[in-house]
């Protein structure tokens, strides 16, 4: 919804922006929670091993310490390696790789695709962000409360998202000389509802998925009337 949003408030050129962050956040910041998801697995993939490492060497002399150390630094080349595995076989990543180059290629050189090819891509896209609403209702379906993370997290994360979110945005935006239609909408940009990847992320590893359900419903119900509000008070 926040593509839309931003042109009908400050038009194409500035709605435009919404556009290149979407690009940005999915080859950058996906990526980067990607790779803290794996790392977090094969960390605790990786305790049990030093654990027992940890239980020969205990009380023992200056070989049996020297040994504990070079356990541990093969420990953590072995997590970076599995990590850097998974990341290799992520097809997220090579799909923002792709889909960028393909935009600067086309740009450059004024490329276009196939019509065939155009409206191919138009129903995967449709279609993959339809399966992921669909994951995502059938997972508040199957919780026992409507918000599984409780009343007091909810409210938390509401008010990160839609309160300290704008606000920490502003304050950034000012520090880098951001001034006129650009601050409002990146203000504005900052309290749009959380996004639903990162809750499919968050399933996946098994991370606070119910956290992430909650800030992604209540956050749609409650982000249009806020949107609104942002804009009104900051003018349009």
């Amino acid at each position: 919804m926040g593509v839309p949003l931003l042109k009908s408030m400050y038009g194409d050129e500035e709605g435009g922006l919404l556009i290149q962050l979407v690009v940005v956040q999915s080859m950058l910041w996906y990526t980067l929670l990607l790779l803290l998801f794996e790392y977090r697995a094969a960390t605790q993939s990786m305790q049990s091993t030093q654990s027992c490492v940890g239980e020969d060497a205990s009380g023992e002399g200056e070989e049996e310490r020297t040994k504990k150390k070079f356990a541990r630094r093969i420990s953590l080349l072995l997590m970076m390696k599995m990590v850097c595995r998974k990341m290799i076989r992520n097809l997220n990543l090579y799909a923002a790789l792709l889909g960028i180059s393909w935009a600067l290629i086309s740009s450059r050189w004024n490329v276009k695709k196939p019509l065939v090819m155009e409206n191919s891509i138009t129903i995967l896209s449709n279609a993959g962000l339809g399966m992921a609403m669909f994951s995502l209702g059938l997972f508040m379906a199957m919780q026992p409360s409507i918000m599984p993370c409780g009343k007091r997290l909810a409210t938390y994360s509401m008010l990160i998202r839609f309160v300290a979110g704008p606000a920490i945005m502003a304050l950034a935006s000012l520090v880098l000389g951001i001034r006129g239609a650009t601050l409002k909408v990146a203000i504005v940009q900052a309290a749009l509802p959380q996004g639903i990847v990162p809750f499919v992320f968050a399933k996946e590893y098994d991370l606070h998925s119910e956290i992430l359900s909650t800030a992604v419903i209540f956050g749609m119900i409650v982000s249009f009337p806020i949107t609104i509000l942002y804009y009104i008070i900051l003018g349009s």
